[in-house]
This record gives structure tokens, C-alpha cells and sequence, in this order.
């Protein structure tokens, strides 16, 4: 699991979920109707990308506070696609510290 330690690790771990997401939306638009589980996912996809980019620019405009003791906003939209969304580690990763702070050694 990922466990980032510092304020770098942190936006790097939101930077591959963003890379991700981002890659997972590019496939389910050239899908198409070939594969309609996959593109009905499409506005769940956008909700925790302008999620994850929201909270992006949170940390570098200096307003971020780490481990505030609750749940990302977009978190209830990653439970409903959980078994369907391939980077749910990594985006629990990037909750988790969120809720709880970095991990320390």
C-alpha cells in the first residue's frame, strides 16, 4: 500500500491517481458503446477527477490541512464504482492520508 510520508509524496500519490483517472476516462470514451459498464462509469470518472484536481490545487495554494479526521468529498462516488475502478488502492492511499495524516516510520 502506499503510504506517503511528506507533503511531496503526497501530491506525487495524487499526481499518478490524476494520470490514472485521466487514462481510465480516454478508454472508456474510445470504448463506446462496446463496453456500456465501462462507460456508464464515465461521469463517476469526472466527479473524482475534478476531485483529485480540486485537491490538488488545495495543497499548492498553501490551504491544505493534512489529516483532518474525515473522508475526501469524492470518496461516496469512488465506494459506488470500488469493485469496478482499478485504482481504488491508490485513491484509498491518498484518503487515508487525508483522514489520518502521513505515515511515519
Amino acid at each position: 500500500m502506499y503510504k506517503p510520508k511528506n507533503v511531496d509524496d503526497y501530491v506525487e500519490l495524487i499526481n499518478q491517481a490524476l494520470f490514472e483517472v485521466e487514462d481510465l476516462i480516454l478508454c472508456a470514451e474510445d470504448e463506446g458503446d462496446g463496453d456500456t459498464e465501462f462507460t456508464a462509469m464515465m461521469p463517476d470518472l469526472r466527479v473524482i477527477e475534478a476531485g483529485l484536481k480540486a485537491l490538488h490545487a488545495e495543497i499548492l495554494g498553501g490551504n491544505y490541512v493534512i489529516g483532518r479526521g474525515e473522508d475526501l468529498p469524492f470518496m461516496p462516488v469512488v465506494q459506488k464504482v470500488r469493485k469496478r475502478l482499478p485504482i481504488v488502492v491508490l485513491i484509498d492511499a491518498i484518503n487515508i492520508a487525508h483522514k489520518k495524516g502521513f505515515a511515519r516510520d
